[in-house]
């Protein structure tokens, strides 16, 4: 019965950009080097070497710094046609096991085996395979987890990374989680570890033996949920929906032919905001944007937009979707109506440290707010200026 109920298997290739660069060109595999994109003005570090990283170098780090602290270091741009063929030989060899999976970008992926046991033989055995193929295939090491649910699984990877293979038991995941360090929770990074250092509080069972009251005096509301996580409680499902072939879409029929900029503008931003807060309600982001406009004479035109990280938030998806309608802006003839979509739809990676002060954890706080007054008193409650364009 147990083992029925370990059903879930996460992978997880550590330092994932570097490590297909690697099975790329294997003459780099005892080399110190890291992979950052090129042109921008302030280059940070987005996956070192394994060597590198254990020399000091770690990801988010500015380049400038890390070829301070190691001046042998080779920085490399990230192979994008290499990262999508590892991306499609691991979500082939995934999808054979289970109808129930989800590959997420860096190399994680979550399969839910409930049911295949008749097929498969156990979990774990299939867990095994699973981490053979991915290496005789993608030619990539990975650490592999088998547990309860998905919140254990990845503890468990991130424990025998960078890679190995483990099983927690169904009834085995408090024992297991509370000699963990504290860092391999999701939602505490570096400012958050630092406040339960300062604390005393260095493993996940320390974390899972606070009550309520102590929670929230010592962490806030919000540590209820952190504290839920160390004691291995998880109810989410492995979603067998394929996100990258969805798209959230937005048509807009002007009441008559609008030629000036800003209506066009006012009308985008209105359709960006609704498309995106549907999208972060299933809190997923995007890579792709799209427009396409439709011309008084019946003729359309298109435009895309794409990044190699994920859109959030609609400050950001309004600004891309401009600059994509402006791409899409090459005749001058008046407008009838327009299309947005928003695609490659991926679950949200921005996901921050607890107390983080950075920029990044406002945006998302405020963001958040927005959508809140937005779900509860209606989408018109709060815009951006520029949409009020046809209310003046």
């Amino acid at each position: 019965m147990k083992e029925k109920e370990s059903c879930i298997i996460h992978v997880n290739v550590t330092e994932y950009t570097a490590a297909v660069t690697v099975a790329k060109n294997p003459s780099l595999a005892d080399t110190c080097f890291a992979i950052a994109l090129e042109g921008s003005a302030q280059r940070v570090i987005i996956t070192p070497s394994r060597r590198a990283w254990e020399e000091g170098i770690r990801p988010g780090m500015a380049v400038s710094t890390a070829q301070r602290m190691l001046p042998k270091l080779q920085v490399l741009p990230p192979d994008v046609q290499a990262i999508a063929k590892a991306d499609q030989v691991i979500a082939s060899i995934v999808q054979a096991y289970s109808p129930h999976y989800r590959c997420d970008k860096n190399g994680h992926a979550y399969l839910d085996m409930s049911g295949t046991t008749r097929l498969f033989g156990p979990v774990v055995d299939s867990a095994l395979r699973l981490r053979r193929q991915i290496r005789e295939q993608a030619c990539l090491e990975s650490s592999v987890a088998v547990a309860s649910n998905k919140l254990v699984a990845k503890i468990g990877t991130r424990a025998v990374r960078p890679f190995g293979l483990t099983q927690i038991r169904q009834g085995d995941e408090a024992s297991f989680l509370a000699s963990q360090d504290v860092s391999l929770l999701c939602g505490i990074g570096r400012a958050t570890k630092a406040l339960l250092n300062t604390a005393g509080i260095t493993q996940i069972g320390e974390i899972a033996a606070l009550d309520d009251s102590q929670v929230i005096a010592f962490l806030g509301k919000r540590g209820l949920a952190l504290r839920d996580a160390a004691r291995g409680l998880d109810v989410s499902v492995v979603h067998d929906r394929l996100y990258e072939q969805r798209t959230i879409k937005r048509k807009v029929y002007f009441s008559q032919p609008v030629f000036h900029r800003d209506a066009l503008q006012a009308s985008l931003v209105r359709a960006a905001e609704d498309a995106a807060s549907e999208m972060r309600s299933q809190d997923l982001g995007c890579s792709k944007l799209s427009v396409a406009l439709l011309w008084s004479d019946g003729r359309k035109s298109e435009a895309t937009r794409k990044t190699k990280g994920q859109w959030i938030y609609d400050h950001e998806i309004e600004a891309e979707l401009f600059l994509c309608c402006m791409d899409a802006l090459e005749r001058r003839v008046s407008l009838l109506a327009f299309t947005i979509g928003l695609s490659d739809l991926e679950p949200n990676l921005k996901q921050q440290d607890l107390f983080s002060l950075f920029s990044e954890k406002r945006t998302g706080n405020l963001q958040a707010s927005v959508d809140a007054m937005r779900s509860r008193f209606g989408s018109g409650i709060l815009t951006h200026a520029t949409a009020l364009y046809h209310e003046q």
